[in-house]
């Protein structure tokens, strides 16, 4: 007979305390009950697929990262599509947690499944219960008193206050990706940026942010222009790190920068000129703000 599991199923968007906390249910029931641990999440999620006024707070590099930090032993990335989210609540459960052989399911207790997210706690109770799955609801996570939520966060980070969604998160926030090759617009205003892939999705925030990255063991403090470049008419979200006292080639390394706070937000310049001169007054600025961060 196959090893069963004990899964949780979500967004995970964040990977945040209170995704931890349900993280940690699902690796003290397995170890109990001599079963594997698993992760069904989704990839896009289910607001991006809906287009709902919603946007994401990590990379799935780092969702990935984050997800084998855990040791996790399976993590499911469902394609979120419209034959997936035509299932009904009755479907998901047979295809996705009976077939998969799933034992024991934790969730939150704002849980839905199936098709219009029709499929409730008292729904999945009595399927589990008819199964022989071993059901546990967990109460929100709190830290003094406050719900922590992906919600929380994006706020967070859309306020530029990294620190306390850090908090949220329980380690520094950072967006991870590959440098590649962009257009060269930043050798076209003299500042040579890393153009890191970040999947063509789009985050929560956008800005001109101080961040921190480190290469090779060395850490560097870095200028980060995140999302569109008005300037350039190119509306589609973007990150590029102008990287403080370093100039080597780092195409196909995989970067992290860490944020640290907000210069400015993001404007769109009548001309080039304008632009290196601001780019100018950003470096100054960021030079500053280096030494709160040493």
């Amino acid at each position: 007979m196959s090893i069963g599991f004990s899964a949780t199923i979500g967004n995970f968007d964040g990977v945040h305390l209170g995704h931890q906390d349900l993280i940690d249910n699902v690796k003290e029931a397995a170890k109990k009950n001599n079963l594997k641990t698993k992760v069904l999440t989704f990839n896009p999620y289910p607001f991006e697929f809906f287009q709902w006024n919603k946007k994401r707070i990590l990379s799935e590099l780092d969702k990935k990262i984050i997800f084998d930090e855990l040791e996790i032993d399976v993590v499911q990335s469902i394609e979120f599509n419209e034959k997936f989210r035509s299932q009904t609540a009755n479907e998901f459960f047979i295809n996705y947690l009976v077939n998969e052989n799933v034992r024991h399911l934790i969730v939150g207790k704002d849980f839905k499944f199936g098709k219009d997210r029709l499929g409730n706690l008292d729904l999945l109770s009595k399927l589990c219960a008819e199964s022989e799955i071993q059901l546990n609801v967990i109460d929100d996570f709190k830290t003094e008193g406050t719900k922590i939520s992906s919600t929380l966060i994006r706020e967070h980070l859309s306020n530029a206050k990294f620190k306390e969604a850090s908090g949220c998160l329980g380690r520094p926030y950072v967006i991870s990706g590959e440098v590649i090759k962009g257009k060269s617009l930043g050798k076209r205003i003299s500042t040579p940026t890393a153009n890191i892939n970040i999947d063509n999705v789009d985050f929560c925030f956008s800005g001109v942010y101080l961040g921190k990255t480190s290469i090779e063991n060395q850490n560097y403090f870095c200028i980060v222009n995140f999302g569109p470049k008005p300037t350039f008419d190119d509306y589609r979200q973007s990150l590029e790190a102008h990287i403080l006292e370093f100039d080597k080639n780092i195409y196909d390394q995989a970067l992290s920068i860490e944020f640290l706070c907000k210069i400015r937000d993001q404007v769109k310049f009548n001309s080039v000129e304008e632009l290196k001169i601001q780019i100018n007054e950003d470096k100054n600025k960021a030079r500053e703000l280096v030494k709160v961060y040493e």
